[in-house]
């Protein structure tokens, strides 16, 4: 059965999860071995050298095989290659039915008990929806890869051109990330990042009674030109409109048409929410799909809501987390601004001017009100000026395009060492990344703060084609461990929660907080960069974890900390037999209602992949 390459993508990811994870017994039930089922060889399915066939056996008669690569960092196995094949024995014979994404999750969720089914997969159903989405969005993201090296828009700037390369592999390692749930494919072509594709914003005026907001002007004077604001001005008065009374807001055309409508159809109706007029200016999707550039205007992003789902989270901005966002940037500029290191090195979007509809007497947690909001994301201008700058968003560095090659990394690698990089310069780059990250990282750590440190929130700011520093954005989910707060002189942040859900942003233990860095920085961010390196060049991925071990031993010597930070750094990172990691299809297959804003999480336990390297890989020899 041929499967596309859209399928691959999404498959290998689903059962490399699933091991991962040990969804359903997936890792201790799994058999490992050389040999055909029942019988020697290989069977019709021939293995390559180091190749194992995996098999999982569901019941008695079936049994799932599929072929595998063992590995040392992470977890023991990952799929080597499709197809992913059914097993069944009957009457002493043995059929295979090579299986397509979807089918497979079927056939894993028949084959367990229904207790197991209620407490595993009570989302199941929509997952497998959201499997079909996965690959039909893949395609359509690879046909625009295809266009990528050649389609490139005259307005978009270097950073706008990395954007949306990016967005073609989205969050790393995550089956379903490319699936965005509400969109069919027209609208998957026109506001995905990766197409390019520019459209203009909707605007609507709300009552000032019934906003939240930030500091600074309004949002029309950050994104829109002179002649567009006279448009609006104009449009507004046409609608009865008065700036005393109302605050106009941009709308995602998406969100106009097919959201605010009927969700805020009693508002309409008694002119809380005015619509004025439609596709004002010209904007294009970055990565995070939400934020929006328009030509020209590079300092100013704009951030707005988009009522789909994708990481299985509703693509919302509820004011709580705006107004968490404010918080965590302004404690980040406390600590710029009190550590030497992070004075020189670490930058910050301003993400203070903000508005969010908020009614009066309504439920602030629920999931209406982040339906209509924005942010405006500026950046710091001297960046942006300075002609020997330039910013890399870290998921650029984890995409590779058709020919197996990061285009973002192979252009930095050639001003600095060359047209002709070789391996040795690959590796010394990637320590300079790693370094710059990981320093940057732990310093905040030292203070008890951990930003969000995953490829789409982080930038490179390489000055002279040398790493020198972070940009941060996305300032919502700045974690914190009070005590070391206090510690510090630092004040409590004093975040808006809903009340009976997990907080995430307040750490009770300085171990927990240290494992977003484990987790999203590590395991997400610079693992992707270095899983894509290892296929682009050919290296080893022992020598990358080699660079992340050496640079973390040398902040842990370097870096002036407590001692009771040291030992929470030495004991987590160097000495404990296991790591967190992020699971990623377990919760997914539990959530339950809408889940709000928020992506279903949930750790797990994996092997510490700074243990699993050894003195041979010192040795090994780059060829």
């Amino acid at each position: 059965m041929a499967t596309t390459k859209a399928e691959h993508i999404v498959f290998c990811d689903l059962i490399n999860a699933m091991l991962h994870e040990n969804l359903l017994g997936f890792r201790e039930k799994g058999i490992v071995s050389s040999a055909w089922l029942n019988a020697s060889g290989s069977g019709p399915y021939p293995l390559d050298e180091g190749e194992r066939c995996y098999y999982v056996p569901l019941d008695g008669q079936r049994t799932v095989m599929f072929r595998v690569f063992p590995r040392r960092f992470l977890q023991a196995y990952k799929i080597s290659r499709l197809p992913v094949v059914l097993l069944t024995e009957r009457e002493g014979s043995l059929t295979a039915q090579e299986l397509h994404p979807a089918d497979f999750m079927r056939v894993v969720a028949d084959s367990v008990s229904e207790a197991e089914r209620a407490a595993a997969l009570t989302n199941v159903h929509d997952f497998l929806d959201e499997l079909s989405d996965a690959v039909r969005h893949t395609e359509l993201s690879l046909a625009a890869m295809r266009e990528h090296a050649i389609k490139r828009n005259e307005y978009d700037s270097p950073l706008l051109q990395m954007e949306r390369f990016s967005a073609l592999r989205d969050r790393p390692f995550h089956p379903t990330s490319r699936a965005k749930r509400g969109w069919n494919d027209d609208d998957y072509q026109r506001y995905s990042p990766e197409f390019g594709q520019s459209f203009g914003l909707d605007w609507i005026a709300v009552r000032r009674d019934h906003i939240q907001a930030g500091t600074g002007q309004e949002a029309a004077a950050f994104i829109l030109n002179e002649s567009e604001r006279e448009t609006l001005r104009l449009a507004a008065a046409r609608a009865g409109i008065d700036d005393e009374n109302y605050l106009l807001l941009p709308v995602h055309p998406w969100q106009m048409e097919h959201v605010l409508p009927s969700l805020y159809q009693t508002e309409m109706a008694r002119k809380i929410c005015v619509p004025v007029i439609r596709g004002l200016g010209a904007f294009r999707a970055t990565s995070s799909v939400r934020a929006l550039a328009a030509p020209g205007n590079e300092q100013y992003h704009v951030k707005v809501p988009i009522g789909i789902y994708s990481l299985g989270a509703l693509r919302v901005l509820p004011p709580r987390y705006l107004h968490n966002g404010q918080k965590g940037q302004a404690l980040l500029r406390q600590l710029i601004e009190k550590d030497a290191l992070l004075h020189k090195r670490l930058r910050v979007c301003d993400e203070s001017n903000w508005w969010g509809y908020s009614e009066p007497d309504g439920d602030p947690f629920a999931d209406k009100p982040g339906h209509l909001a924005c942010l405006i994301r500026e950046y710091p201008r001297d960046l942006l000026e300075d002609e020997q700058v330039d910013l890399i968003p870290m998921s650029a560095l984890a995409v590779l395009d058709r020919s197996g090659e990061n285009p973002v990394f192979a252009q930095w690698a050639a001003k600095r060492f060359g047209v002709q990089t070789r391996k040795t310069e690959v590796l010394a780059l990637f320590r300079e990344i790693a370094q710059v990250f990981i320093e940057t990282t732990l310093t905040c750590f030292r203070y008890g703060i951990m930003p969000e440190v995953h490829g789409q929130n982080v930038l490179v700011i390489i000055r002279n084609e040398r790493a020198c520093g972070l940009l941060l954005r996305d300032h919502d989910t700045i974690r914190v461990h009070l005590p070391w707060l206090e510690r510090e002189g630092l004040a409590d942040p004093a975040y808006v929660v809903k009340p009976g859900t997990p907080n995430s942003l307040i750490n009770e233990t300085p171990a927990h907080l240290l494992s977003y860095f484990q987790t999203l920085g590590v395991q997400v961010n610079l693992y992707a960069i270095a899983d894509a390196l290892s296929a682009s060049y050919a290296i080893e991925e022992a020598l990358f974890w080699q660079e992340i071990k050496s640079v973390i031993g040398m902040c842990l010597s370097h870096i002036d900390v407590p001692s009771a930070v040291r030992d929470v750094l030495q004991q987590q990172l160097m000495e404990s037999e296991t790591w967190p990691t992020r699971l990623l299809l377990t919760p997914l297959l539990k959530r339950t209602g809408t889940g709000g804003g928020s992506m279903p999480a949930g750790v797990g336990t994996t092997i510490n992949p700074l243990k699993c390297v050894g003195a041979e890989d010192e040795s090994i020899q780059l060829r």
